[in-house]
């Protein structure tokens, strides 16, 4: 146990509400599985965080530094100067505590990142205090893309993750919501969705009731208890393939066969598809047709049909394959049935 006294900090209203949205985006919670683990995500943010964190802030620092010199001959002034321009100017200014909808966030220290903490306090300023040190970490953290802010939370695995699929070896892991089932893989590439939210882990596994090889995807969030497998096993063509395809299309999505999907639209339809942007898919041509148009897809079935189910009745229908037509039907018809049931 930590014997650092829990450090409170003040952070904007934005900040507060994004980094509690990340923490339940990224699933991390406490052992209810819905109740949001503050203090644990603070301490991954920390751990994944601090040294790109002071190598960006060394950057900039240097960056100044080249430009004061040229006007400043002081040595000491130059570096006085370049400080103040530092955290005055550059990073984001730290709110008072009594400011604007100043946000208090309690950090208890772990064994994780005391080491961090008393580094931090060691290097500090006599005009600063490692709460706003870390409200400028926060602030810097937020200002990041979604994928990039969870490649930094889950820094240690996303870093395994990438040297085994450069090395090519298989990987065992299991997931936080099955620990009791192990999976075998070959790592691809570790890619983020087509709208840069989550980072998912693209990789061939062996189907336990068919035996043959396909193409999966895992949230990089959901992996854990990552390990080296002994198991040799070479990437399949028609796999590497549908990887590819995954990658173009929406790397959540699996694709495993190279069935085409049509899909026609209303008039009301196409201004829907057009509209609807998240979880989009491709199309690879489009026709004209009575009242509407035809939309053929190469993407994955489970994409096709978790995107037009969101469409209103009649403006988009699935032609072909029939599985799929199929499925949606039975998605709508049990739909009205509980509707009428209550």
């Amino acid at each position: 146990m930590s014997e650092i006294e829990k450090i409170n900090i003040y952070v904007p209203d934005q900040i507060g509400r994004t980094l509690n949205d990340d923490a339940t985006l990224f699933e991390v919670f406490k052992r209810d599985g819905c109740s949001v683990n503050r203090n644990r995500f603070l301490s991954m943010l920390i751990v994944g965080y601090y040294n790109s964190y002071v190598s960006e802030c060394q950057t900039k620092y240097e960056s100044l530094q080249d430009v004061i010199e040229r006007y400043v001959s002081n040595m000491k002034q130059q570096n006085s100067l370049a400080e103040a321009i530092l955290k005055k100017i550059i990073l984001p200014e730290v709110p008072k505590r009594k400011g604007k909808n100043p946000i208090r966030l309690s950090l208890k220290p772990t064994h994780e990142t005391e080491s961090i903490i008393i580094k931090i306090i060691s290097s500090m300023g006599t005009d600063d205090y490692v709460s706003q040190y870390f409200c400028r970490m926060f602030m810097n953290y937020c200002e990041k893309p979604l994928f990039e802010r969870e490649r930094i939370i889950f820094r240690g695995n996303n870093e395994f993750l990438v040297m085994a699929c450069q090395a090519k070896r298989p990987i065992t892991f299991s997931t936080i919501w099955n620990s009791k089932v192990i999976h075998e893989v070959l790592p691809y590439e570790l890619t983020f969705g087509q709208e840069e939210m989550f980072n998912y882990l693209l990789c061939q596994e062996k189907n336990e009731y068919s035996g043959n090889y396909e193409a999966r995807a895992y949230r990089l969030n959901r992996i854990t208890q990552l390990n080296f497998s002994t198991t040799m096993v070479s990437m399949s063509e028609e796999v590497r393939k549908h990887l590819e395809l995954m990658k173009f299309y929406g790397p959540q999505y699996p694709i495993n066969d190279d069935e085409e999907t049509c899909v026609k639209l209303t008039d009301y339809g196409v201004i829907s598809y057009n509209r609807i942007y998240y979880g989009r898919p491709k199309y690879e041509r489009i026709e004209a047709c009575p009242n509407g148009r035809l939309l053929y897809f190469n993407c994955s079935k489970d994409q096709i049909f978790f995107y037009f189910r969101r469409f209103e009745a009649g403006a988009a229908e699935i032609l072909y394959p029939e599985s799929l037509r199929e499925r949606m039907i039975k998605f709508h018809s049990a739909a009205l049935e509980s509707y009428k049931e209550g």
